[in-house]
């Protein structure tokens, strides 16, 4: 069963994040990366029309930066294709030869990138998440769904709020990895619960996402820590 994920990538040294700074609206929409050979990019990018500007003048300036070109405009910005040199090993974590998520699209602002994928499963995110945790970048999951199609109706596996909430929480501290980097009284904390109510969502939430799974007749590899 497909899932579709977003995941906030936190890190100065990403590309394009002290440029997304710059700018007024602190953001640059990013629709397509290809890695040309081993330390070069094409990425393409798009800002609002009113700071094209402000865009082209502060690219000039990154050094990552080979070449910017504009190609086109739409009704609400500015397209552009950006020839990047490799100036970190972060990108790494996200191997091409590897099937990691499908990019539906990303947004880079002034804190790193925010990146909407989709993935074949569970496995895969997790592949994802324990490869940006090899380079040391910073890997956060903001929101999941169940329908990559329609990700911001939020079906959420038919978890409540609360149980979504909860499994979310918990991942994102570490709960599920191997060994666990965070406990069922840190989840709590994060939650501003009690321990035992925060255990009570979690294994409610864990036997919803397995009975769904079964019941699709879909079988997923489990998270590291289950």
């Amino acid at each position: 069963m497909a899932i579709a994920a977003e995941i906030l990538l936190s890190s100065d040294a990403l590309p394009f994040v002290k440029l997304a700074r710059s700018l007024p609206n602190k953001e640059i929409s990013l629709s397509q990366m290809i890695r040309l050979d081993e330390d070069r990019y094409i990425f393409m990018v798009s800002i609002p029309a009113d700071e094209r500007e402000t865009f082209e003048a502060e690219a000039s300036d990154q050094p990552e930066i080979v070449d910017v070109r504009s190609v086109g405009k739409a009704p609400d910005g500015w397209f552009y294709q950006i020839l990047a040199e490799r100036t970190t090993d972060l990108l790494e974590s996200h191997d091409p030869t590897q099937f990691e998520g499908v990019l539906l699209d990303a947004t880079i602002t002034g804190e790193g990138w925010i990146e909407r994928k989709v993935f074949a499963d569970y496995d895969a995110l997790s592949t994802l998440r324990d490869r940006c945790q090899m380079y040391g970048l910073p890997f956060e999951l903001l929101n999941i769904s169940s329908d990559p199609e329609h990700p911001d109706e939020r079906a959420q596996f038919g978890l409540t709020d609360r149980q979504y909430e909860a499994i979310r929480v918990a991942f994102s501290l570490g709960y599920y990895e191997s060994p666990r980097t965070a406990s069922t009284d840190d989840v709590a904390q994060e939650l501003d619960i009690s321990a035992p109510a925060a255990s009570d969502l979690l294994r409610r939430a864990e036997h919803r996402l397995i009975s769904q799974t079964v019941a699709n007749g879909n079988v997923l590899k489990p998270l590291a820590g289950q």
